[in-house]
């Protein structure tokens, strides 16, 4: 039995559809090989990625980081990353290849025993507190191992050569945070010092430091958490010459912006005034060697939280050797700079060179510089003269500017003199305390007075 028309029309169409459905076999030569291996590369690669990115993908509640691709941007889980970066795939992964980080350039190997070794040289460590200055260290190298699927172990050194500092440190991972307590143990001062190079610290070259280092820290990321314990002692500082200070005049600059000649600007102050600025810039000045560690380590965690300056723990040593060697900038560097001058000052010059040339030199606004020039600027009388009120206001002024009336902070100037040390009787304290309610500098008395006429 023959088909019939239209079930023929339907099979020559469905053949027709067929044959234009079909494949050709692909003829077996090198340019079909050539073209088809980057093809399958390809694929194989886009299946990689797309099963690592599933498998990175974070949980609920996970700490993340965002990863661009072109405009597009994909959360990651940091955990994850950890654990695949210390398995063994991870490490052949990650071995001879390098990345870029915050820190400087890190390039890692695989070490014995599946450890992960990176080194970054140089380093840079950026401590918003301090400036926008980073702290450079030439080299760095850390070594990590997994103990198991959350807990890793290794060590951070810092520097090169023989004077390497080595931290141990244990690590624990959550899906929220990486917890790392690190342990420091007795080292010289002089290798702390050495681990940042000469390039940070020019004063490495002549400078001989005495005194030990230790510490202990737990950090908590990525809330960036700091809990510093350092502990030194011994610190001595020699060779940066500072013992030239001993009989030299203060720098002209202040001379000539007091407006009383060499002779007057160099006069040791006298009176209230010493005690006042004590009080209101560095209390335990008569108790520290030059550095006050309990105030630095206070101000660095307000700083390192706030991430600005929003505190200071500069002593008055500190202060002097800003002025005289390191200058203002605000950076870690300068830092470890000043508080060697200041270590090396108090034992060559003493508290009472000290202070005296640091009210020879310290700014009062309005382009005054020095205790004397300051006291006959806002108060119109010599420095030995002042009373306790008319110095604790004067003091108050180094904290901050002066505005063109002569504005006085009722509250700090009381603080000052409930501070202040010296023969005030509780009476006489009192007395000046209540006077401060109504009392006013002169300038701002003729402002008034010229405003009434």
């Amino acid at each position: 039995m023959k088909p019939s028309r239209s079930l023929r029309s339907l099979q020559r169409t469905l053949s027709a559809l067929g044959a234009a459905l079909r494949v050709p076999r692909p003829p077996r030569s090198w340019l079909w090989t050539l073209l088809g291996l980057p093809l399958t590369l390809l694929a194989v690669t886009l299946a990689l990625v797309a099963t690592a990115l599933h498998a990175l993908a974070p949980q609920p509640g996970e700490w993340t980081l965002a990863l661009r691709l072109g405009p597009f941007t994909r959360p990651l889980s940091v955990p994850a990353l950890i654990r695949i970066a210390t398995h063994p795939v991870g490490l052949a992964l990650l071995d001879g290849r390098s990345t870029t980080t915050p820190l400087g350039r890190w390039a890692w190997r695989r070490g014995p025993g599946d450890r992960l070794v990176g080194v970054c040289a140089p380093c840079t460590l950026q401590l918003a507190a301090l400036g926008p200055a980073p702290l450079t260290m030439p080299r760095a190298a850390l070594e990590l191992q997994r103990d198991a699927q959350s807990r890793f172990r290794g060590t951070l050194d810092l520097g090169q050569g023989e004077r390497t500092l080595a931290l141990r440190w244990r690590a624990t991972l959550t899906a929220s945070a990486l917890v790392i307590d690190a342990q420091l143990p007795t080292v010289p001062l002089a290798d702390a010092y050495a681990a940042f190079g000469s390039a940070s610290i020019p004063e490495l070259a002549s400078a001989r430091i005495g005194g030990t280092l230790s510490a202990s820290l737990r950090l908590a990321l990525p809330e960036r958490r700091l809990d510093l314990h350092p502990r030194i002692d011994g610190f001595e500082v020699d060779g940066l010459g500072t013992e030239q200070l001993l009989h030299a005049a203060p720098p002209s600059r202040c001379a000539a912006s007091s407006g009383l000649g060499r002779q007057a600007s160099e006069a040791r102050v006298t009176g209230w005034l010493p005690r006042a600025v004590v009080a209101a810039e560095d209390q335990r000045f008569q108790e520290h060697t030059g550095y006050d560690l309990v105030q630095l380590l206070a101000a660095a965690q307000l700083n390192h939280d706030a991430a600005s300056a929003a505190q200071g723990a500069s002593t008055l040593t500190q202060q002097l050797a800003k002025w005289l060697y390191t200058g203002d900038e605000r950076s870690a560097a300068r830092k470890l700079r000043e508080l060697l001058y200041a270590v090396e000052m108090e034992r060559t010059l003493g508290k009472g060179r000290i202070l005296q040339l640091y009210l020879a030199m310290a700014p009062w606004g309005e382009g005054v510089c020095g205790a004397e020039a300051a006291a006959r600027h806002y108060l119109r009388k010599p420095a030995a003269l002042l009373s306790p009120l008319e110095a604790a206001w004067l003091a108050s002024l180094l904290q901050g500017s002066v505005d063109g009336e002569r504005h006085v902070d009722v509250q700090r100037v009381s603080w000052v003199l409930a501070s202040l040390r010296g023969p005030l009787s509780a009476e006489r304290r009192a007395e000046q305390l209540a006077a401060l309610r109504d009392w006013t500098p002169p300038a701002a008395r003729t402002a008034r007075e010229g405003s009434r006429r």
